[in-house]
């Protein structure tokens, strides 16, 4: 079966290579490639040649950052999710081989040997953007070390899967299966605790001196025998990556490639959960692009309690609560909640400190954050139309205005990712409590946050308005669907829809915050910081207008709209 599955995987790349290149006959495809193309290119020129490679000290800092940030991938696989895509079988591949006489470890191999394709790309383009002067190592070597660490992740992420899928489905039976790889995870997570438990003393002594000795205190315990142990699984991975010279990367390849086979192993070893996962996840796959509704899940999970529907009621009310369950019900969500509960924690944390620098640091930077995702949250939150585009004929079948629908669908989004850039909000209120001598006292600061939860959801409405508008006009120059397209010439394409999106929002936010700001000016002299309520009302008024008229025009148009149009872009 080897020749054939070698055949299969040369096929179905030569096949996608060509639609690849047929694609740039389409002028949004060209113009994002070149686009993508010039943007990796000024990365790579701007990389300056070093004299030198580079120090002990810098590579040990580089390793023990790279092995965090590995552990927090594995984190990842282990609590929040799972590689999936390497169980990406097509509806064709479950019919023909799963049915056929093929052993399922072969069927693990032959996916294993899909998922290469993914990992020589990026190992391509990562080797082609790090320069040679900053790892001290030839480009092959490099190349290899990158194919080592990321063929290690995804078989890791991929063994996670099936541990976290037999957990699920066979419950204590399956942790009886598993308890070599649960003790070994276990006890992981119990060393990593340990360590961050002792070395906390010492990390608090230090940060009252200064953040030069907090770090030193930081490296110290890293290296020490707790925090050495934990980490030596990750440090091992990543350590070929940061070699200074020929003898060190041959020093560590060798630790590096064990560890790659000990996951090929574990991975080969996988019980029936594998095919049950895979047959799964390839027809739920299918039935989300044919734009059918998917089952619910046998097994039950943990998620945001969410408000009942009412058996009566606007129709257009269903649709907006219907997108923001499932974009609540995401695991996306649980990350997102932990990180910000996290932030939240952290920012009372060090507004207690008697040094303020940490606190405004990280309060700026939160709402820096909020800023950018005023022009690039609406390009990555996606549950409204340009998502359900392609179940238009059944949209069409609900007793809906255009208007309505344009409205609820782009409603949904707005409220997601309003509700993001509060939460980052927050967290800079809770940093500045340290009072910053160049910002407004904690009256004014609450004030400021007040009037950012009103103003905040006008704004992103008009922002998915823009958004939405382009997936009704533009169709051919939008991805419509909920996968998310990979390679150079989707980064050019994000990068055209940013641009083009931001010049949009700034010409439709004139005539509002002209109003606004007019108003302010005005009524400044005798009302103070009081009128700043008479221009957000100005500015949240013309804000509606325009948003009314922007609803009306796209509802015509999407009542107009042809659905073969919108699933030939699926």
């Amino acid at each position: 079966m080897n020749g054939a599955y070698a055949y299969l995987v040369a096929r179905s790349l030569r096949n996608r290579l060509t639609r690849q290149v047929a694609r740039l006959r389409s002028p949004r495809y060209l113009l994002a490639l070149l686009l993508g193309l010039a943007y990796l290119s000024l990365i790579v020129g701007q990389q300056h040649s070093a004299p030198t490679p580079p120090s002990a000290e810098t590579s040990r800092w580089a390793e023990l950052l790279l092995a965090v940030g590995v552990m927090l991938a594995v984190t990842w696989a282990w609590v929040i999710g799972s590689e999936r895509r390497a169980l990406a079988f097509s509806p064709a591949e479950v019919t023909f081989l799963f049915a056929g006489p093929v052993p399922r470890r072969e069927l693990i191999r032959f996916k294993l040997l899909v998922s290469q394709t993914v990992v020589l790309f990026n190992v391509a383009l990562w080797t082609f953007l790090l320069s040679r002067e900053r790892l001290g190592v030839s480009a092959w070597v490099r190349a290899l070390s990158l194919w080592t660490l990321l063929t290690t992740l995804s078989l890791h992420r991929l063994g996670a899967s099936f541990v976290r899928t037999s957990l699920l489905e066979h419950g204590r039976h399956g942790a009886r299966r598993r308890v070599v790889s649960l003790a070994i995870g276990v006890g992981v997570a119990l060393t990593l605790v340990w360590a961050v438990a002792d070395a906390l003393p010492e990390l608090r002594t230090s940060w009252a001196v200064g953040l030069r000795a907090w770090l030193a205190a930081l490296g110290e315990a890293a290296d020490g025998p707790i925090a050495g142990v934990a980490l030596a699984p990750f440090r091992l991975a990543v350590r070929p990556l940061v070699a200074r010279s020929g003898d060190e990367w041959l020093r560590a390849i060798g630790p590096a490639t064990l560890l790659l086979v000990a996951h090929f192993v574990w991975v080969l070893r996988a019980d029936a959960a594998f095919e049950e996962s895979a047959a799964e996840f390839a027809f739920a796959r299918a039935r989300a692009r044919a734009g059918r509704p998917q089952p619910a899940p046998a097994v039950s999970r943990l998620r945001l309690p969410t408000p009942r529907l009412a058996p009566t009621g606007r129709p257009a009310t269903a649709i907006a609560w219907k997108n923001t369950v499932a974009a609540l019900r995401s695991p996306r969500t649980r990350l997102v909640l932990t990180v910000y509960t996290g932030g939240a924690l952290i920012a009372g944390w060090l507004a207690t400190l008697d040094d303020p620098a940490p606190a405004e640091a990280l309060g700026w930077l939160v709402t820096m954050w909020t800023g950018f995702l005023l022009v690039a949250g609406p390009q990555w939150i996606r549950n409204d139309l340009r998502g359900d585009l392609l179940k238009l004929d059944l949209l069409r079948s609900y007793p809906l205005r255009g208007a309505s629908l344009v409205a609820a669908e782009t409603a949904s989004s707005a409220l997601i990712l309003t509700g993001l850039q509060l939460g980052l909000l927050v967290i800079g209120w809770l940093a500045f409590l340290v009072d910053p001598v160049d910002l407004p006292g904690l009256p004014g600061r609450t004030a400021l946050l007040a009037l950012a939860l009103v103003l905040l959801p006008a704004v992103n409405g008009l922002g998915m308005l823009l958004h939405n508008g382009a997936a009704l006009l533009l169709p051919g120059w939008t991805h419509i669907g909920t996968g998310r397209p990979g390679g150079v010439e989707a980064l050019g394409q994000n990068m055209l829809v940013l641009i083009g999106f931001a010049a949009l929002l700034a010409v439709v936010l004139i005539p509002p915050a002209g109003a606004g700001a007019g108003i302010y000016l005005l009524l400044e002299r005798p009302l103070g910081y009081y009128a700043a309520v008479p221009a957000a009302a100005a500015l949240l008024g013309l804000a509606a207008v325009e948003g009314m008229v922007m609803v009306r025009w796209l509802g015509r148009v999407l009542e107009r709209l042809d659905p073969s149009t919108t699933a030939a872009q699926a």
